[in-house]
This record gives structure tokens, sequence and C-alpha cells, in this order.
């Protein structure tokens, strides 16, 4: 798990980056590159995971069995990407297409995972570790933009209401749309368990933050994640006294969220209650004509281009050369952005994937159903995680995104992975029956 671990740092790294470049005045990416190279630390992080693949080839590494069908399907998937970027090659800066066909080559961490075997003991540390890592950098990034925003140093977009920081060198975005509902909810359950007080502080600390940025960042999407992560912990309960002591505790730290950051919010004009009922109702007011910002415009421009390359797509080519004005913002939708990029085959493969995936996330989770330990919870816990990546992928443009569809990846692989071997004790004779077996075979 050590290059997962590498991954995980350098996208962690450049969630805070934006604080880090602002605090100290430079070019934010001086931090996102290598040093000399122009190339970018989590575009090494991938090339190394597909070097370590095939390597692993030719070393004594475990094979999961079953893989008939996502490891194919995703190579596949590859190779149709590949003659996409040849037959577009240069229709765009060559440079932002090779970035863009890095993010797709993410996708070997999902056949990585679903390959090799990974100690299901190994997937539960790493997933403790890096949850304690992650909330840490949420810390960070939401605290320092809340400062900045006490201080008067932000940008207001969306009609003056979403806070953001603006550096130097920001030419893409580092989202944190997969990284948001990990470390709630892992927050939210580790804070419930044995662990040191510093720690049971840092996902408190994690979880505040959370809180304040769905005040301040008038996202509805995020609110929807943390309204369905929360919802899923108290449900989750098997007695009505765990049910009662989990309201108990979320109401708690909306009290300590309120008392500690409130007064500071209302005198910049952000109320927490009132901020995030206007989010809420936005979200389900669909006859606003403003619900969609101005999306829709831009997913007409998708669409008709797609239209006249129905089966395969454009390629990796650019909407502003479709019309697009240059200052409008992309599709902010997984489905109509593949169709605009890859065209109903590729778009087909891509679906199936995904579908696949899911599959697994849904059999793993039946699997775990009646099962009740730490283990279990935790692997339950990022199927959650998992499954609400749909809120992203249909309202943002997350499939060039490779910082956080890396991570997204990782989350699935991982869930694969322990899917496939809690599915192989299943399927494993009793002792005495394989003993019986064995005997039989040797006479």
């Amino acid at each position: 798990m050590k290059k997962y671990s590498i991954l995980v740092i350098i996208y962690l790294i450049s969630v805070v980056a934006s604080s880090i470049a602002n605090s100290l005045d430079v070019n934010i990416q001086v931090i996102y590159r290598v040093p000399s190279l122009d190339i970018r630390w989590i575009d090494v992080a991938i090339i190394y995971i597909i070097g370590n693949y095939f390597y692993s080839f030719f070393g004594k590494k475990q094979v999961l069995k079953s893989n008939m069908i996502i490891v194919p399907l995703c190579f596949i998937y590859l190779l149709f990407e590949f003659f996409q970027l040849l037959i577009s090659w240069h229709v765009i800066d060559a440079q932002t297409q090779i970035s863009l066909f890095l993010a797709t080559l993410s996708f070997f961490i999902i056949i990585d995972l679903s390959t090799f075997k990974i100690p299901q003991e190994e997937i539960i540390q790493f997933i403790k570790k890096i949850s304690l890592w992650a909330s840490i950098a949420v810390i960070i990034s939401n605290f320092y933009l809340f400062y900045l925003f006490t201080k008067g140093q932000v940008v207001f977009a969306d009609a003056g209401i979403r806070i953001a920081l603006d550096v130097t060198g920001g030419k893409e975005s580092v989202t944190t749309s997969v990284l948001t509902p990990f470390v709630y909810g892992f927050a939210l359950y580790f804070i419930r368990k044995k662990n040191e007080f510093w720690q049971k502080l840092v996902f408190a600390a994690a979880i505040l933050s959370i809180f304040v940025s769905v005040v301040t960042s008038f996202h509805r999407g995020t609110l929807f994640i943390v309204a369905a992560i929360t919802l899923y912990v108290i449900i989750s309960s098997k007695k009505a006294q765990q049910v009662f002591s989990k309201i108990v505790g979320f109401a708690l730290l909306l009290g300590v969220g309120y008392f500690m950051f409130g007064s500071i919010l209302r005198d910049k004009g952000y109320d927490p209650i009132e901020k995030i009922m206007q989010t809420a109702s936005y979200a389900a007011d669909v006859n606003d004509p403003d619900w969609d910002k101005g999306r829709t415009g831009v997913q007409e421009y998708a669409l008709a281009a797609w239209r006249n390359h129905v089966w395969t797509g454009v390629g990796y080519d650019d909407l502003n050369n479709y019309g697009l004005p240059v200052d409008a913002s992309s599709a902010h939708n997984g489905i109509i952005t593949s169709l605009f990029h890859r065209g109903i085959i590729g778009t087909a493969l891509l679906l199936c994937i995904f579908i696949v995936i899911y599959s697994y996330l849904i059999k793993l989770w039946r699997l775990l159903r009646n099962e009740e330990d730490e283990t279990k919870d935790i692997i339950r816990m990022l199927i959650v995680v998992a499954v609400l990546w749909i809120v992203p992928f249909l309202t943002q443009e997350v499939m060039w995104e490779k910082y956080g569809l890396s991570m997204q990846f990782l989350y699935f692989g991982l869930i694969i992975n322990f899917y496939k071997q809690q599915k192989a004790k299943l399927l494993k004779p009793p002792p005495f029956f394989a003993q019986k077996l064995e005997s039989r075979i040797t006479i």
C-alpha cells in the first residue's frame, strides 16, 4: 500500500496547496509540480502505479480470483481512449491532451486493486491512517479559508455568495468533492471510538470545519452529502439508545460550532441557519431561472457537438472549438461530458465499468449487512462514501480532475479488493471438508 500512501499524500498536499501558496505568496504551480520538470506530482504517482502494476506480474504477488469483468473492461476502455487521443492529436495543445489522458490512466488504480490481493487488515489500517491525514488537510483548507474570510481577503463568487481563494498560478482546480464525504463520514465514526484524545480533537475539528464550509460555500451537493451521511450514521444504529446518543452527539457538535463561529459568521452576513436554509431552498427550487447556474446553455453546446460525432465523440478536444465562449464554464455533467468526448461507444464502456463497480459495492454491502465489528463498519462507511460520488459525477467535471478522480478510484479499488476476498472466504470449503477432499486427492 506504500504507493497509495504516496498518492494520498500528494493529493492532500494539493488540497492544502492554495492555503500554502496564499500564506507564502508563491505560485501554486511550484507546489503542484516536480522542480525543474514540467510534470505534476500527481502525474508521477499515477505513472508509478502503472509501472508497479506491470512489474508485479514478474513478482510473487498473490492474484485475486474472478477478474473476468472489471479488469478487461478497464483495459478496453483505456485502449479506446488511446485511439481517441491519437485521432484528435493536436486539435488543442498537446500538453493539455497529455494531462487529460493521464487522468484517464488513473483507471489503473482500479485495475491494480482488482488484480492483486491486499490483506484485509492492511486495508483497514490504511483507511484509519488516511482518515486522520485527510482530516488534518480538511482542517487546514477550510479554516484557513475561514480565517481569510474574517479578514476580507477572499474572492466572492456566484453572485457574491460563495467564497474562494485567488492564488497565483491557479490554472487547475483540486476539488474536495471526494474528500469531504470521506472525512465527514469517518470523523463521525472514529470520534465515537477509542482513540487518543488528540485524535478525537482532530476529528471534531474536521467536522466543525465542514459545517463552517457548508455555510460559506453555498454548495448544494456538499450539503446533500453531509445530510445523507449524517442520516446514515443515525439510522445504522441497531438500538434506540444508540440512535438517541448519536442524535445528542450530533446536536452537541452543531451547538459547539454555532457557539464558536456563529457570531463571526453573522457579523459577516452569513448567519449559519439562514444560509443553510437558503442553500437547501435553492437546491429544491428547480423553477428558479438561475437554478442550473447557466450549465444548461453549456450542455447544449456539448450535445450539439456530440450529435455531429455520435459514435466516438470529438476526442481530446475542447468545447471552445465548438462555439462555447472562452469565459463560459464546462458542462458539469459526467454523462454529457463523456458523450462530447467519447460518443456513444466510449460512454457505454465507461458506464459499464461504473455499473460493474457499483454492483460490487451492492454485493459487498449485502455480505456485510448482518455482521457487526469494526472492520465491517469501516468498509460499510467506505461504501456509503463511494456511492455518494454519483453527486459530483452528475454535477461537476470530475472525469478530468485527476486529483479527486484518483482518490475516488482508490475507494472503488479497495472495496473491490475487499469484496473479492470476502467472496473467496464464502466459497472456501469448511476445514473438515477441505481435509477430507485433500486426503481423497492424496490417495
